[in-house]
């Protein structure tokens, strides 16, 4: 009985579930292919690149599913926002509350069910896109097997239609609970009042949101670079449930301005605004997310990049450095470049993780990479911007902090320091330096000898020697490199200038996985942007069909129109800037020092203006086209 009524309704309603519809498969797209993802790369062994898979899809997956739900949620609860008078209609001949909550509920299996196929088939070919383009990279084997079962179709198809059943019970909640003989006159008058579960969730939302900064401004920029994402997600979700709020708000605001500045069609904008405010939250929903995770997921990463590369130009002082293109060189690598002709000193170093326990009970304490390093002068190769204390020759059982470690630490130069070591044995170590320069190197520089000891019978092996020249024997030097290298084939020689290129490339290949999940997120946010302009605008086919019977022109209701998506636009741009804004001060002051980022005009000038383009474009379309029917067919085919 209600899924032939279901049906009925969906094809009596075509734009706004043709909306419903697209949001719901490009949701499946997304999360089928991180679940078929993750299922093979669980079944995948470490060989075949199947750990690296699981790394991959795990934060990705995590992100797509959140920006799926916020997707998903926004456009099925506005699509129920719209069918009040339905709804209400339905109240009025007897329906009873939970026939009209399973009515919708049956609406949705049936979009969910027609978007599962294409959905799913779409998603299958991203996966082996995905796949395609981690084996290009050469992050993952080219024997990595697209394995997957019926299980992780099927959750992706649950999870997106779970998603879309709990945001129409909540929208359609209210209007299946009021009394029969008054829902029609309830749906008649915009609601005025904001529900206060609701505002009381989201104000708590945004407490947890605004504590959550203000924790990640007092950590690491490491710590924090890997919670801004997070955190935009939390601000995010106050955001949607505020979203009233905001709307009232904008409303208020560019209301009174647009009546100032156009009197005429100004003081109908702003009755609509007033009265629809709920609307104008809901279009500036997905336009906001829009904004504010394109910029965070573009500028943070740059912001780190920038801030390790200004460190590592500082930090090297060395004239070469030899590397190995195996797993690594002998520890005599550092003596055998420290005695070739022209070197004034050489350094090996080697990658280690290391723990200082606050709690030696519980063996608990912040955590970070090292650098264990062999005899020599180390400040004679690397500046280490050392602030307080010595670096120039580590003692057996000496360490030298990052600012940021030593602070999480709670220790000083002099203090004794317990240190818990790869194989979970301690040591108690002298605090001999703390210094700033650490991105991109460690967090802590100790005798490579001392870590060698904690390798579990491991040959010890360095990742890199750095080798500076004796005064005015440069040359000398890289001819008695070259001549080591063709002595040892293995051993690659790097100047500066090689180095910081090479660097430069490992930037922008990580900076690839970066623009790779921007790309997917702002696909599907802008089709949700242009979802819900389009719902929002064709869902007032009547009302402007009424104004023109009243004698407006077809030109003053597109001003009308153009007025209010301003303000949408605005407002979104606004809310987007100001979270987005929010977290990267917060992650400029832990990874700096300084609130102010420094962000690339061109960039912020790119995100702005292509959001605030492609709603306005939407907008203007949209309009057109609702304004291209007869008023009195528009009139009646809304009714």
């Amino acid at each position: 009985m209600l899924l032939p009524l279901a049906w009925w309704t969906i094809r009596s309603r075509k734009v706004s579930f043709a909306g419903s519809f697209v949001t719901m498969l490009c949701a499946l797209v997304l999360t089928t292919s991180c679940a078929v993802l993750l299922d093979a790369g669980a079944g995948a062994s470490p060989a075949q690149g199947g750990a690296d898979v699981v790394s991959f899809v795990v934060p990705f997956g995590f992100v797509c599913l959140f920006v799926m739900a916020f997707a998903v949620a926004g456009t099925f609860s506005l699509s129920a926002q719209q069918r009040t008078r339905e709804i209400a209609l339905l109240r009025a001949i007897a329906a009873t509350p939970g026939q009209v909550r399973r009515l919708i509920a049956h609406e949705v299996l049936v979009i969910t069910a027609a978007a599962a196929v294409p959905g799913c088939g779409l998603g299958v070919l991203l996966a082996a896109g995905l796949r395609a383009w981690l084996v290009a990279r050469g992050m993952i084997p080219s024997a990595f097997p697209l394995g997957f079962g019926p299980v992780s179709v099927l959750t992706a198809v649950l999870i997106c239609g779970v998603t879309a059943e709990a945001a129409v019970w909540s929208s359609g909640r209210r209007a299946s609970r009021v009394r029969a003989l008054l829902a029609l006159g309830e749906a008649s008058v915009p609601r005025r009042r904001v529900g206060a579960i609701r505002t009381c969730l989201g104000l708590a939302v945004l407490a947890a949101g605004i504590w959550g900064l203000v924790a990640i401004g007092s950590s690491g920029g490491s710590d924090a670079a890997n919670t801004a994402v997070s955190m935009v997600m939390v601000l995010m979700v106050a955001v949607a449930l505020l979203s009233p709020w905001v709307g009232k708000l904008a409303g208020s605001v560019f209301g009174l301005l647009c009546r100032a500045l156009f009197p005429s069609i100004g003081l109908l904008v702003k009755t609509n605004l007033s009265s629809g405010y709920r609307r104008l939250g809901a279009a500036a929903g997905p336009l906001s997310l829009t904004v504010a995770f394109a910029a965070v997921a573009l500028l943070v990463p740059q912001m780190k990049w920038d801030e390790q590369w200004h460190q590592e130009r500082q930090r090297l002082v060395a004239d070469e450095l030899v590397r190995g293109d195996g797993p690594g060189l002998p520890v005599s690598a550092a003596h055998t470049a420290g005695t070739v002709p022209g070197a004034g000193a050489a350094v090996g170093a080697t990658g280690t993780y290391i723990t200082v326990l606050t709690d030696q009970d519980a063996l608990k304490g912040p955590s970070g990479m090292a650098q264990a390093v062999t005899d020599g002068p180390l400040d004679k190769v690397l500046d280490l911007g050392v602030s307080d204390g010595s670096v120039g020759r580590l003692g057996p059982r000496d360490i030298a902090l990052s600012t940021d470690l030593a602070q999480r630490a709670h220790v000083r130069v002099g203090d004794t320091a317990t240190v818990s070591m790869e194989d979970d044995r301690t040591e108690k170590l002298h605090v001999t330096a703390v210094y700033t320069r650490s991105r991109g190197f460690g967090e802590a520089v100790l005798p490579q000898r001392l870590a060698a000891r904690h390798l579990d019978g491991e040959r010890p092996l360095l990742d890199a020697v750095y080798v500076r020249a004796a005064p005015g024997a440069q040359r000398q030097l890289a001819d008695s490199l070259a001549s080591l290298h063709r002595n040892q084939p293995s051993w690659q020689v790097l100047d500066q200038a090689t180095h910081r290129a090479e660097t430069l490339r490992d930037r922008d290949a990580s900076m690839t996985a970066t623009y790779l999940l921007l790309l997917v997120v702002t696909a599907f946010t802008s089709i949700s942007v242009v979802n819900t302009l389009v719902m929002t605008t064709m869902e007032r086919s009547g009302e402007f069909a009424l104004l023109r019977l009243v004698g407006a022109t077809r030109g003053q209701v597109a001003r009308m129109m153009r007025l209010e998506n301003a303000v949408v636009v605005v407002a979104a741009l606004l809310v987007g800037a100001a979270v987005a804004g929010a977290v990267l001060a917060v992650f400029s002051q832990a990874l700096t020092g300084s609130p102010t980022p420094h962000l690339a005009p061109g960039i912020v000038a790119l995100i702005l203006g292509g959001a605030g383009l492609l709603a306005l474009t939407t907008g203007i379309v949209t309009t057109r086209i609702a304004l291209r029917h007869r008023p009195a067919a528009a009139l009646q085919g809304a009714g």
